[in-house]
């Protein structure tokens, strides 16, 4: 097994001077197999007893082993949902040690459990899908829809590459479209920095712009999804402790995640998060062409590349690909600001009116 190293040391708080909190829980990324790194837990200082999430599925994929690996009990996830993560987090009282393993559902109920209950938290991802396999937000629906949360980032994380390897396609493209969103969110936060002021975080931009840098060069560099999936799973990682450190998901999500949730509202998770989060990316990195002097000047992040990197990884680059409406997409680009009025993006600078909808979504080229 090997320890994942950040390029960019973890500075202190005091030693960033952005006023964020820079949280370090993370304490380790490990990349080896099951057997090599789930045994050695007592070593590296998680304590028994144990509990190991997981859903019908990834209970066949690596969870069964992880129980076995550790004589844990397991839990069941059946819901992405608030109610089930307090349902678990008071069954599983007493634990020392909350282990997830699977996708960003239980992940993030394994998270919200471990925090509730007072446990550390090892995350243990099957797929490549999202960039919360170690932050600290927890994503989850209640009764007005899903809602994000700050909690805490896991001790651990175990990445084996073979399981990885064998995820849903859809799912590893989701997670390209997850990271390369960050192209849009990045210039979002700086916005809110030069227009109302808000605190900006330098630590957590470097994480944010390695990630993109290490992701596109591989992208193209490869012509397309790269075989091992370690180059993007260094970059979701990066974006993971990018949010730890600044405690919020603001150097992640921008305009193009708002777009994501209103789909969310309007059909449910229809689509994988990053594959709407793309869509949202096409759009909103078009509205900051249309009307953003500060946005990249760099060839590599301008909207034609950004197609070109979706092109070649497989997600989507029009309408028809995914079947969604027009209209739809229309409102999604008018009203998505609503869901977050505290977090200042283009959309809440530019508040787009149909004409512009119709404009920003010929401009992006989905339709």
């Amino acid at each position: 097994m090997k320890k994942l190293e950040f390029k960019h040391a973890l500075k202190s708080r005091d030693e960033c001077g952005c006023g964020y909190p820079h949280d370090r829980s993370l304490e380790a990324v490990f990349i080896g197999s099951l057997e090599e790194v789930v045994p050695r837990f007592g070593d590296l200082g998680l304590e028994p007893p144990y509990a190991v999430f997981y859903d019908e599925i990834t209970y066949k994929v690596a969870g069964s082993r992880v129980e076995e690996l550790l004589g844990a009990r397991g839990f069941l996830v059946t819901a992405p949902t608030f109610w089930n993560a307090e349902e678990l987090a008071v069954k599983v009282g007493g634990v020392r040690s909350v282990v997830g393993v699977g996708g960003g559902t239980v992940i993030d109920v394994a998270k919200y459990a471990a925090y509730k209950a007072g446990a550390s938290f090892v995350s243990i991802p099957t797929a490549p899908s999202h960039d919360g396999i170690v932050s600290p937000i927890v994503s989850l629906f209640d009764e007005g829809g899903r809602k994000s949360i700050l909690m805490r980032s896991p001790r651990l994380a175990v990445i084996d590459l073979e399981i990885i390897k064998s995820a849903p396609g859809r799912l590893i493209i989701s997670g390209y479209g997850d990271v390369l969103a960050k192209i849009v969110s990045i210039k979002d936060w700086q916005l809110g920095r030069e227009d109302v002021g808000e605190s900006y975080c330098p630590t957590a931009e470097s994480l944010i712009l390695e990630s993109l840098e290490s992701l596109t060069s591989s992208i193209m560099g490869s012509g397309g999804l790269v075989e091992s999936l370690e180059p993007l799973i260094r970059a979701l990682i990066n974006c993971g402790v990018a949010m730890m450190i600044t405690g919020s998901s603001r150097p992640a999500s921008g305009s193009e995640h708002l777009i994501s949730h209103y789909l969310d509202m309007k059909l449910g998770r229809k689509y994988p998060h990053g594959v709407q989060c793309a869509m949202g990316t096409l759009l909103m990195a078009a509205y900051h062409e249309m009307r953003n002097p500060d946005w990249w000047t760099d060839e590599r992040y301008r909207l034609k590349m950004i197609r070109e990197y979706f092109r070649r990884v497989g997600l989507p680059t029009g309408l028809d690909e995914v079947g969604l409406p027009r209209s739809l997409i229309i409102n999604a680009i008018i009203e998505a600001w609503r869901i977050r009025p505290d977090r200042y993006t283009i959309l809440h600078k530019y508040r787009p009116g149909v004409e512009d909808a119709e404009l920003i979504l010929k401009e992006s080229g989905l339709g």
